[in-house]
């Protein structure tokens, strides 16, 4: 059987650690090919440290060249690798779920009748349930999310709009909207409201709340779905990847168990 040659663009801590995910557990159906980053010393110390042969080249050879291509960078070129990696057939993994929201790279997707998208759960429960109660009628999806102060401090959001002072185990509330605010204000925090609004009623109906305290430790995502089905709710409450505390460990875990089903002929789950 032919390995698929894949192309991984974004050597930070989440590509980083699916590199090592498919040389361990895929060699015999998958060979990591291609390497992408922003920041080429990124991409060169990546190369060195796996135990594969691979090659350093520009997104669009990648793209090329490749049979899966997996996007871990950012938002702001996920909804591109998504659409030409689609226009040439080819399957395609997307970490930075906020970047496929934007009504334009919406569209254009929906219109490619070629190639595969895979989109991961990431670092929330309850997708299956969403998915599952979609196909009647959904009436309502929220999505709260509560994340320690250092988590959030540096999103775009908080350059218009004056970070809380928070006091002893006070819970603040700093954001309430749509998923469509949400993933522009906060586009490396809420990754999250992206995969429900594709999942449900779509970014304009999807509500956000997100919160913070100093006494918050972990990442701690609630979904709340209601429909003619019942209502659903699903808390998530992630411990931090231990190479990067930004990123929780649920959402590598979460695409690890995607490639499972990429490469299987069994597929558990909606």
């Amino acid at each position: 059987m032919l390995r698929l040659k894949v192309g991984l663009i974004g050597c930070g801590t989440i590509g980083s650690s699916l590199a090592q995910i498919l040389s361990r557990e895929f060699p015999k159906v998958a060979q990591l090919r291609y390497l992408c980053d922003h920041h080429p010393e990124k991409a060169a110390a990546l190369q060195r440290s796996l135990k594969v042969k691979t090659s350093i080249a520009s997104s669009l050879d990648l793209i090329r060249q490749s049979d899966l291509i997996i996007e871990a960078a950012s938002a702001s070129i996920s909804g591109d690798v998504a659409l030409q990696s689609l226009k040439q057939g080819k399957q395609v993994l997307i970490m930075s779920v906020g970047g496929l929201v934007d009504e334009n790279i919406h569209r254009r997707l929906g219109k490619i009748q070629k190639g595969k998208l895979w989109i991961p759960s990431g670092a929330i429960a309850g997708v299956d349930g969403l998915l599952a109660s979609s196909t009647g009628e959904l009436k309502r999806v929220r999505l709260v999310t509560r994340k320690p102060p250092q988590g959030l401090q540096s999103a775009p959001y908080f350059k218009t709009h004056p970070f809380p002072k928070l006091k002893n185990s006070q819970e603040v509330r700093v954001f309430c909207g749509k998923a469509s605010e949400a993933v522009k204000a906060f586009p490396q925090n809420i990754n999250v409201a992206a995969v429900l609004s594709l999942a449900g009623l779509g970014p304009h109906r999807t509500e956000v709340e997100i919160w913070t305290s100093l006494r918050y430790k972990i990442n701690q995502h609630e979904v709340f779905i209601e429909s003619d089905s019942g209502k659903i709710q699903a808390v998530a409450m992630n411990l931090p990847a231990k190479e990067n505390p930004k990123t929780s460990q649920l959402a590598i875990r979460s695409a690890h168990a995607l490639l499972r089903k990429v490469f299987s002929n069994i597929r558990i789950g909606t």
